[in-house]
């Protein structure tokens, strides 16, 4: 396999070229490592390229060669200078747009409860051992291009599509160390289509607990890279087996076996929502992250009503414990707002009936506000082999209408409430409120009312 040509072939070339020119008039060793390789070997567009810096002219090499290497690039290309990162040895320089790390090779020591490690540096094979996994333990060496596997498995692995932790004599102490590598080996299973190797596989089970170590920005960075995928459902079923999900997701993982009216659901609770998963098929975080968590209210509002199984009110009790979630992963107040609104309403959809007048459409858009499209996809995912049942595609139509015609959304607001004071000459007062209720449900009815007949209506009911 002729690496080189690789290489030339995609957009890091120039990249690679400056790096390899100032390693060889500096003196540096130095080696792209990790899943860049991965990616070169599997035919897959490399990203987030990592470069390995051992020695130079006038240093032994050691913590700072990464980082000293990194500033002579700055230097000679005119860059702006690296972000450095003493503790760990590292640095970070944009070349050409993209965003390049500098590292040592080194060792790494943790804490009882931290994920954030002591390094001191060292040999190359002690390196590519603390790493995660054989696949992300390849070296490139640039200057012969010759790929170095200290594991003497990444090749094979990368092969045979395998997820083996980099050493598996300390496959258990690799997994509580950094229990994130658990979340990332599910991630990079569905991602590039890898079976997780058994032993390995049975030590993120035994440390799955530690997740609770690591920060909910990290494990919230790690679930959106996994609901990105084509079928998320896969990694889900992966995270309940090892009881991860119950360590993440607990509102989620307590669905399982919970049981649903055989009228509408052959499935249990859990089985329904990775489908509802599954059948989104638009890039958008917050459609799937709504269809993750759209039923889980499912399990607080779970009756049984004369012998029949009902869920009141779950989509109401769905849409708050999202919230309570969503804020525990650190989302931004926005990602939050918007997908609990797609949970809160994901219900309406299915209300639609043929006596629905125009007005009851614009309410429904009204409600639905800027999520009305996410909130309309996700019914039709929830709703599985009907997804084409005749009430959705009814209301699809009287919508696209509506928005044909330009008559689906009220006009802007008719009478201010400044406005309604000086016609009635009253006092500011809840009437203000009132009457502009009236105006936007006459509008409803009647998008194209105009201001004088909003007028007369306050005069008439003031």
């Amino acid at each position: 396999m002729n690496i080189k040509n690789m290489l030339t072939a995609q957009r890091y070339k120039s990249i690679i070229d400056k790096i390899s020119v100032t390693a060889k008039e500096s003196g540096f060793d130095v080696y792209i490592v990790g899943g860049f390789i991965r990616d070169l070997l599997i035919k897959r567009e490399p990203k987030d390229l990592d470069i390995m810096v051992c020695g130079g002219k006038d240093s032994a090499g050691g913590k700072s060669a990464g980082i000293n290497f990194s500033k002579i690039l700055a230097k000679k290309y005119k860059l702006n200078n690296p972000v450095v990162f003493e503790r760990f040895g590292t640095s970070k320089l944009s070349i050409d747009g993209e965003e390049v790390e500098f590292v040592m090779p080194r060792k790494e020591y943790y804490g009882a409860d931290s994920r954030n490690p002591d390094t001191r540096p060292a040999s190359l094979e002690h390196d590519a051992l603390r790493r995660d996994f054989t696949i992300n333990a390849l070296f490139l060496r640039l200057s012969n291009m010759e790929i170095l596997d200290f594991t003497s498995q990444g090749a094979s692995d990368i092969r045979n599509k395998i997820i083996r932790v980099a050493d598996p004599l300390n496959a258990e102490i690799i997994f509580k160390q950094d229990p994130l590598r658990i979340l990332r080996a599910v991630r990079q299973s569905i991602q590039l289509g890898f079976d997780i190797e058994p032993e390995t596989y049975n030590a993120m089970k035994i440390s799955a607990a530690r997740i609770k170590i690591v920060s909910p920005e990290r494990v919230r960075d790690e679930i959106n890279k996994i609901l990105a995928e084509k079928n998320p459902s896969k990694a889900l079923k992966i995270m309940d087996e090892i009881n991860l999900l119950f360590e993440i997701l607990p509102e989620v993982a307590r669905l399982k076996n919970l049981e649903q009216p055989a009228k509408y659901h052959a499935d249990d609770a859990f089985t329904h929502t990775l489908k509802v998963l599954d059948r989104i098929k638009r890039d958008d975080i917050i459609l799937k992250m709504a269809a993750l968590l759209h039923d889980t209210g499912k399990y607080a509002t779970y009756k049984k009503d004369s012998g029949k199984i009902c869920f009141y009110g779950h989509d109401v009790k769905s849409a708050k414990e999202a919230e309570i979630i969503l804020k525990r992963l650190r989302y931004s107040k926005e990602f939050i707002q918007k997908t609990v609104s797609v949970i809160r309403n994901h219900m309406y959809p299915k209300m639609y009936s043929d006596g629905w007048t125009d007005g009851a459409v614009r309410r429904f858009a009204k409600k639905c506000g800027g999520e009305l499209d996410l909130i309309m996809e996700i019914s039709k995912a929830d709703y599985g082999r009907d997804s084409s049942d005749a009430k959705l595609v009814k209301l699809k139509k009287r919508i696209e209408d509506l928005k044909l015609n330009n008559t689906l959304y009220p006009k802007q607001e008719l009478l201010t409430g400044r406005e309604m004071m000086r016609i009635l000459n009253k006092s500011p007062g809840k009437w203000i409120r009132e009457a502009k209720n009236k105006i936007e449900e006459m509008q409803f009815e009647n998008p194209k009312l105009t201001k004088e007949e909003a007028i007369k209506t306050i005069r008439e009911r003031n």
